[in-house]
């Protein structure tokens, strides 16, 4: 039986009315359409965190603000579940000077704020950028929060592997199944299908940063205003997983996928169709993080032959 023992801190109205005093406004679905410039101009990929799909689908736990200062977005985070403000790493293409002018921009935020600058989520090649600034940071870094990277050929390759070959025609042998892709119509059946396959299973406490429902919910009722891209799944007309993907500028991420597990071979069924659908133009497959769950690891680890961890690094002032 699920319990919700977690308690979150509202954003104090204060701190509220100061983010909006230095011009930063809520994440919105339309704003994708802000972001998309500045995602293209970016030097490198980013971490999944950072892409515009999370930035918004945690809003309940996560609120993210953002401005506009010259070539960037400047974007700021609060963390509802440790009661604290944090800065994510700027959105457009990097030089030295850039990011030393956005710097002070973000660390008189801050100061206004009465809060301590920490930026979350930088990727590894943005370091030497905030470092030229000559601003002194403590950087952490955490294997749990580290995303996995594969190259579309390694990724195919571990899906062509005999036991996941297996498996995925297995499901397509045995199964009556109908694949559609992810409108906003198909919200109210998303909803219920997690419901149904996770909520009735799943104690709240493992949704570590808020109801994983609610959050697919929100992104399939926006879904075409978000660019996302996503397939469901039905078995004999019912509902039984679903999975949800942003692709930008050469970079896949596999951002939600939910399945009945009972289902054999409709993981590696989910994996392969969205993969077939919108992975062809990719350079980069990011698999998102393990969240320090062994059994998630081990699956993450072992998906194909090769892969490397990705870095979010934190950067404290």
């Amino acid at each position: 039986m699920k319990t919700d023992n977690k308690e979150y801190i509202n954003i104090p109205e204060d701190l509220l009315e100061k983010i909006s005093d230095r011009g930063y406004q809520k994440v919105k679905p339309e704003d994708e359409e802000v972001f998309d410039k500045f995602y293209d101009a970016m030097n490198d990929h980013w971490s999944s965190s950072t892409c515009f799909l999370n930035l918004y689908a945690w809003h309940d736990t996560f609120p993210t603000y953002y401005k506009i200062f010259e070539d960037f977005i400047v974007s700021v985070n609060y963390d509802s579940t440790g009661g604290y403000i944090a800065a994510i790493p700027f959105i457009g293409h990097y030089t030295n000077e850039k990011v030393c002018d956005a710097m002070k921009v973000l660390e008189s935020d801050f100061e206004y704020f009465g809060a301590k600058l920490t930026i979350y989520d930088v990727s590894n090649w943005m370091v030497p950028y905030y470092e030229s600034t000559g601003i002194k940071f403590h950087i952490t870094d955490n294997r749990e929060e580290m995303d996995y990277i594969f190259t579309p050929e390694d990724f195919l390759a571990g899906m062509e592997a005999q036991d996941d070959r297996y498996r995925y025609n297995y499901f397509k042998r045995r199964n009556e199944y109908q694949v559609i892709e992810i409108s906003s119509e198909n919200a109210d059946e998303c909803t219920e299908m997690m419901e149904r396959l996770w909520c009735q299973y799943t104690d709240c406490e493992e949704c570590h940063y808020g109801c994983l429902k609610s959050v697919i919910e929100i992104l399939v009722r926006n879904i075409e205003t978000l660019k996302a891209e996503g397939i469901l799944v039905r078995v004999d007309g019912q509902a039984v997983g679903l999975s949800i993907v942003s692709v930008r500028n050469g970079l896949g991420v596999y951002q939600y996928k939910n399945a009945d597990n009972h289902i054999k071979g409709l993981n590696e069924f989910l994996l392969r169709e969205s993969f077939d659908r919108y992975m062809g133009d990719v350079t980069e497959i990011n698999y998102t993080e393990d969240m320090g769950v062994e059994s998630l690891r081990r699956y993450k680890e072992h998906m194909a032959p090769h892969y490397s961890l990705a870095s979010k690094l934190i950067l404290e002032v």
